[in-house]
């Protein structure tokens, strides 16, 4: 039998926790799809890209971003900065509210080969006003009606709503805006991503008012109360969240995380679900967040195995994209998103905003990124 293909990546170690799968597997591509070749005896392809002492990942999935390069100061352009690390889907994590959504989508979400989803932030103006003032988290400025409005317009885009909970961002409001962006959510069936650094008052409370699917995120931050309890493990009603359906998320940013934080709770057996960037303008390239292969490097040297690294930047977010089986897999039939790596010896020192320190003996390294079947990146080396 002979089968017929585009592009066929040979040689390469699989890393596919869709379906558990590690090990050596050629990855054919026809159109923008992967094709099964499990039984074909030939086959017929115009590129072969050999991947020998690669590892060959489904196309990263970065579930904290901010793409409004052009509505924000702190917004990143998507192809420019994400392609060349691998990352083929991305998700804007409340760059834009109801007040200038529609601007997002169509000078970005439209203008970019990126896969781009996004949450929708509870305060109309989103982060427009970044960096030079917070965003208004009044609940009486969140317009439920405007947001329906958007979240029936752009349903295959937008997953959830927003909201940000640090003590220099709601002030006296303390938990008030969660509390009416979860009750916006009920109203629109939807989750809630909720930033949980330098909270207003006691962790246990914040996270108590979270339901199942619902993404606490900024997980090992260090900031105030965060998820290690005085004897040094997960505290109890963080592990009860866990249980109920909550999603843990990394979204390291530049100082959104604790090597204490990390080392204490990946110790005592919680890891995250999710692996995130959280980058923006200033800490793209930076060696504190630099992509999402930099963070999982991290995330690996910690203690985590390969094979839950590569699940929380590609199945696990996938899931909640509501694209299982679409993308974040190399299954025969789903979009041809691959990121090819070479996982390098390369001792490499990282620093949190605490002082500690972390030596890298293993990082990842992109050497191409295939979205949608197309090459949109290749390292000269490779």
């Amino acid at each position: 039998m002979t089968i017929r293909g585009d592009l066929l990546i040979r040689g390469g170690t699989i890393v596919d926790s869709a379906r558990n799968l590690f090990g050596k597997t050629d990855i054919l591509i026809r159109g923008n799809k992967i094709v099964d070749i499990s039984a074909s005896e030939n086959i017929e392809v115009e590129n072969v890209i050999e991947a020998d002492n690669h590892l060959v990942l489904p196309g990263l999935i970065d579930y904290h971003t901010h793409l409004f390069y052009n509505g924000t100061q702190i917004g990143i352009h998507p192809d420019s900065a994400l392609l060349p690390q691998g990352v083929t889907t991305a998700v804007d994590q409340g760059s834009a509210g109801v007040n200038n959504f529609d601007s997002f989508f169509e000078t970005v979400v439209n203008s970019s080969q990126t896969r781009i989803f996004s949450y929708l932030h509870a305060s109309p103006a989103g982060l427009s006003t970044l960096t030079r003032c917070l965003e208004a988290v009044d609940p009486n400025l969140f317009d439920v009606e405007c947001a329906r409005s958007l979240f029936e317009k752009y349903d295959k885009q937008l997953l959830g709503l927003k909201i940000r909970q640090s003590k220099e961002i709601v002030g006296d409001w303390g938990l008030v805006p969660l509390k009416a962006t979860i009750k916006m959510a009920d109203e629109l069936g939807c989750r809630v991503v909720v930033h949980t650094t330098n909270p207003p008052g006691e962790l246990d409370e914040l996270v108590a008012l979270l339901r199942s699917g619902d993404v606490f995120t900024h997980v090992y931050q260090g900031k105030g109360s965060n998820i290690i309890n005085e004897g040094g493990k997960v505290r109890h009603a963080i592990r009860e969240a866990k249980n109920r359906g909550v999603l843990f998320d990394t979204a390291d940013g530049r100082g959104h995380y604790a090597f204490s934080v990390a080392k204490s709770a990946i110790v005592d057996g919680f890891e995250p679900d999710i692996l995130s960037t959280d980058v923006v303008r200033s800490s793209l390239f930076e060696r504190s967040v630099f992509g999402l292969p930099l963070i999982m490097s991290k995330y690996l040297n910690l203690g985590i195995s390969l094979q839950n690294v590569v699940k929380a930047c590609t199945s696990t977010p996938a899931r909640l994209i509501g694209m299982e089986g679409k993308i974040g897999t190399l299954t025969p039939g789903a979009y041809a998103d691959i990121a090819v790596f070479k996982l390098k010896e390369m001792p490499m020192q990282l620093q949190d905003v605490f002082g500690e320190k972390l030596i890298c003996s293993k990082v990842f390294i992109p050497q191409m990124t295939v979205l949608n079947g197309r090459i949109v990146y290749r390292s000269l080396e490779f």
